[in-house]
């Protein structure tokens, strides 16, 4: 393998180091708040050549791999396509994930409504009805749900 020119990296803010090489602008991110969770890398090739990627919510590096991975796009050692195709599926599977998840908090809370006998749309009229009451009509309704009776004495 033939030697690789280092990247030199500067301070950009707080937890944010910036490097410049071959056309590619990269940028190693740090949450300054929350150390313990690594550091991603961000690319972005100026000369428009397929090299831009970021590695924000899929992959964390300590400041060694970030720059060795840095170094490795730069030298052409990592096919960028296959990362973006991992990253494509793991969103996906990720999406999927929350849309199983949603279905399945929908029908819990379908089946509260089936319960009180209501329906979904009936439940958001009444929704709609309770916030064009106000807010003493609101104090009025609790306590007569209360047994307090209405404040007006009927």
């Amino acid at each position: 393998m033939a030697k690789r020119k280092e990247i030199k990296w500067r301070r950009e803010g707080r937890g944010t180091m910036t490097g410049r090489q071959d056309g590619i602008i990269f940028r190693i991110f740090r949450p300054w708040d929350a150390p313990e969770q690594g550091h991603t890398v961000s690319c972005h090739d100026t000369r428009g050549t397929g090299r831009t990627i970021s590695t924000a919510g899929h992959r964390t590096f300590t400041w060694e791999e970030a720059v060795e991975f840095c170094q490795a796009i730069v030298a052409g050692e990592i096919n960028l396509e296959d990362l973006r195709a991992e990253f494509a599926a793991e969103d996906a599977k990720r999406e999927r994930r929350a849309i199983q998840q949603a279905v399945a908090e929908a029908k819990e809370f379908r089946g509260h409504l089936e319960a009180a006998g209501i329906s979904y749309n009936t439940l958001l009229e009444l929704e709609a009805l309770r916030a064009n009451l106000g807010s003493l009509g609101h104090n009025a309704l609790l306590g007569f749900e209360r047994g307090e009776g209405w404040p007006d004495g009927t």
